[in-house]
């Protein structure tokens, strides 16, 4: 990065940088010497902050990051850096915090490593911190996104998905979404599309820039719904029912032939072993002594994209996962789970719980709603929905609210009595990134969490988390919300389970938050080691929180 040359000469061009994390590309250093140069849009006067951020990059990669700019009229960016840094954010990842950019236009963002020999993947987000940062983006050129630029978007996610290992990458589908619907994949289908004879002159006429910062969001959006219409909304997996998404766990039980039934339920019960591939079984009792253990797992689900009720049922069957959700009251099934696989699902994703960055993602006249401080992103929220007769009433956590209603009993989790409100005000949220625990350091580990989507402050505050540490006792582990009351979680004795080198605290209710800040927002886990000589790994961290209206 030294010389007179203009610091773009060295630099390879990865494109636009947008806002947010819908935004925020990924990409990996692969080489010696190597330095990737993004671009940013501003306007006169914009406050930004930009960082590598733990979520997406690799443990192992030391990043480094600069700004320069703004673009001169030649065409570059200058030889001195407007601002630097090396390890300000996670770990050993950098962050340029509140940087304000005087004068409006192009800075070029420049991502390289410590010692410009380092190997690994990083995430790259900016964020605007006053209020309006981007250029005001010109409008699309049509409502929808041509066919050959939607075709070229729907091939880059098949691809991606068609690779087995794109889960590591670290990131979601919405992810994948918004990596497609970038300027980089789609320009051999934009230019093919405006070298043919049938060119439309609208959008061919348009700059890179126009092209990402207006066409591409309306392309993006359309992928993006059309990726949840066809979608199960109950998952791929039985687990993805109790990971986040649209579908929110009412009530949980194992069931056994002691378990008292309705007529509703042993027929549910019958008609999940014959659909397995059971015919002899004809009654409740009969399913059981096919089951693993006797026992049947029975949860009861609400859609929250559609509002809808399930109930499922899960066993294992010589160790292999079987079993059927049908809509709540019937036997009608909506999905079956097949050796732990959800499959022949009716149930796809409603138009509510989609995740959002404004009311321009949602359909029709809902809105965008639970955007938390520091994140910009929330979900697609029709409170008008709301209503239900029981909504308000008082709830004892042995009962909960009325079954269907589409209610949960808040609060119950912590007090053991609260009130019934509406299930999407209600939401999980985890964290699977391996983190090292700093050893004997006070400053310790801050694995942080976005929490979106909720109403305003809190009634419930569950955790689950897994540590493994040759001294568990030397851990104390303390949980931050978005308004920074800091309540302890684990001080060294032992509580929850422990075992020799482990922790694992799963449903943990933590008791101290006032229960009238805000909830949506980063939430932050930090675990000091309190002795040196050993270390530690946190693989684990989710919140399940339950909000109301303040």
């Amino acid at each position: 990065m030294a010389g007179k040359a203009d610091v773009g000469d060295h630099v390879v061009d990865r494109g636009p940088l947008g806002f947010g994390p819908d935004a925020a590309p990924q990409a990996e250093f692969t080489e010696d010497l190597e330095f990737h140069g993004y671009t940013l849009q501003v306007r006169a006067g914009a406050r930004v902050s930009v960082e590598c951020t733990q979520r997406g990059s690799q443990r192992s990669v030391d990043p480094t990051l600069f700004v320069y700019g703004p673009r001169q009229a030649e065409g570059g960016f200058g030889t001195t850096a407007l601002a630097f840094d090396d390890d300000s954010g996670w770990g050993r990842l950098p962050r340029l915090r509140d940087l304000t950019l005087s004068a409006a236009g192009a800075y070029l963002v420049v991502v390289g490593t410590h010692d410009a020999r380092g190997r690994g993947r990083y995430r790259l987000e900016a964020r605007c911190e006053s209020g309006e940062c981007g250029p005001t983006a010109p409008p699309p050129p049509s409502a929808a996104c041509h066919p050959a630029i939607a075709g070229a978007i729907s091939a880059c996610i098949a691809d991606w998905l068609a690779d087995a290992d794109w889960l590591e990458s670290g990131m979601s589908r919405r992810d994948l979404v918004h990596q497609c619907a970038d300027a980089e994949p789609v320009a051999p289908a934009f230019d093919e599309l405006c070298a043919s004879d049938h060119a439309p002159a609208d959008l061919c006429a348009m700059s890179l820039e126009e092209l990402t910062l207006g066409y591409l969001l309306v392309c993006r959006r359309e992928q993006w719904h059309a990726m949840l219409d066809g979608s199960c909304v109950f998952g791929q997996i039985y687990r993805d029912l109790f990971r986040p998404g649209a579908i929110v766990t009412i009530a949980r039980r194992p069931l056994d032939p002691a378990s008292a039934l309705n007529a509703t339920q042993a027929a549910q019960i019958v008609a999940t072993m014959r659909a397995a591939g059971f015919d002899t079984v004809t009654s409740a009792g009969a399913a059981f002594a096919a089951a693993d253990g006797n026992t049947i797992n029975q949860t009861e689900l609400w859609d929250a994209s559609n509002r809808r009720a399930y109930t499922a049922y899960e066993l294992g069957a010589g160790d292999t996962s079987i079993g059927t959700i049908f809509v709540h009251g019937t036997v009608t099934p909506a999905a079956r789970i097949n050796d732990g696989d959800l499959v022949d699902c009716t149930a796809t994703w409603g138009e509510e719980m989609r995740e959002c960055e404004s009311d321009a993602d949602c359909r029709g006249d809902i809105r965008c709603r639970g955007v938390g401080a520091e994140i910009s992103l929330g979900r697609c929220i029709e409170p008008r929905n709301d209503g239900h007769p029981s909504e308000g009433a008082d709830c004892v956590l042995e009962s909960g609210c009325p079954p269907g209603s589409g209610l949960i009993c808040g609060g119950a989790p912590t007090s053991g009595a609260g009130i019934c409100v509406p299930a999407w005000m209600k939401g999980r949220f985890e964290s699977r990134a391996e983190m090292p625990i700093p050893d004997g350091s006070a400053a310790g580990l801050d694995a942080s969490l976005a929490v979106y989507g909720l109403a305003t402050v809190d009634m419930d505050v569950v955790i689950d988390l897994y540590i493994t540490h040759p001294r568990v006792a030397d851990l104390t582990i303390s949980l931050v919300n978005p308004a920074t009351a800091d309540v302890l979680v684990f001080d060294g004795s032992v509580s929850g389970e422990t075992a020799a080198g482990e922790l694992s605290l799963r449903e943990h209710v933590v008791r101290g938050f006032s229960g009238d800040e805000q909830v949506n927002g980063i939430w932050h886990l930090v675990v000091v080691d309190r002795r040196s000589g050993s270390a530690g790994t946190l693989h684990r961290f989710g919140l399940q929180i339950s909000s109301r209206w303040d």
